[in-house]
């Protein structure tokens, strides 16, 4: 028994990495799903360490220059894990991500780079008139059903403008710290530098719905023109904060 057990771990492990060691364009050529909206273009290296040129949604290219290296002590804890870099959109991204049972999504230690209209075009929003740089930490992140269960990191948002014409007005720099609260997703958002205040938080509930509350106040010496469009919000609370609040579904 002792010995057919050996023999089989060894035949085992020969076809993993057989497998793992195979080039990854006839393995993809063989079992993929050619009518899948997900599709990854030029791909060299193995399963173990590869890289796509391209990874296209319904033909258009959502990520470009992906690499990845498989972890194999993932596999120790019921998972499919790889070490990633890439770039989507013009964000540069790199970190750690694993398939779990279940199909669940993990990523940790990610980090990610770029444009702020590059995050913004991700998230469906780049008709929206702001501009700058962004850096995104996650932690920690668990998705479900393509969507964010938990989620543990920072956004840093670094020389915001506002680009609503032709002169566009500098807001200065901001983070928010990302938390996970009994089942709510939670970023409180606070100044770093510039000419604004800036408080409050963004939540995101389980069932997909949101809720915005922050507080503008322009600082004692900001420029007349990011006063001026402070004011635009509306009228002030009796602290001097002029707020925004909204709430949806995502």
């Amino acid at each position: 028994m002792k010995t057919r057990t050996l023999v089989l771990t060894g035949v085992g492990c020969f076809l993993l990495f057989a497998i793992i060691g195979a080039p990854i364009g006839p393995l993809h050529a063989r079992f993929a799903n050619p009518a899948s909206a997900l599709q990854p273009v030029g791909l060299t290296g193995t399963l173990f360490n590869g890289a796509a040129s391209a990874v296209t949604v319904n033909g258009r290219p959502v990520v470009r220059q992906l690499t990845w290296s498989l972890k194999p002590l993932a596999l120790l804890m019921a998972r499919i894990g790889a070490h990633v870099t890439g770039d989507a959109d013009g964000l540069s991204f790199e970190g750690n991500v694993a398939r779990l049972i279940g199909g669940s999504v993990a990523v940790d230690s990610m980090r990610a780079a770029g444009p702020l209209k590059s995050l913004l075009t991700l998230t469906g929003d780049a008709l929206v008139p702001i501009d700058g740089s962004v850096g995104v930490t996650l932690d920690s992140l668990k998705l479900v059903d393509n969507f964010p269960k938990t989620v543990t990191g920072e956004l840093q948002i670094g020389s915001l403008k506002w680009a609503l014409g032709p002169n566009p007005v500098a807001l200065g720099d901001l983070k928010a710290a990302i938390t996970t609260e009994a089942g709510v997703i939670v970023a409180r958002v606070s100044p770093v530098s510039g000419p604004l205040n800036v408080g409050g938080e963004l939540r995101v509930l389980a069932d997909k719905a949101y809720e915005i509350d922050l507080k503008v106040k322009a600082q004692p010496n900001a420029d007349v023109t990011v006063q001026n469009l402070v004011r635009s919000l509306g009228e002030p609370d009796p602290e001097g904060w002029f707020r925004i609040k909204t709430r949806g579904q995502l």
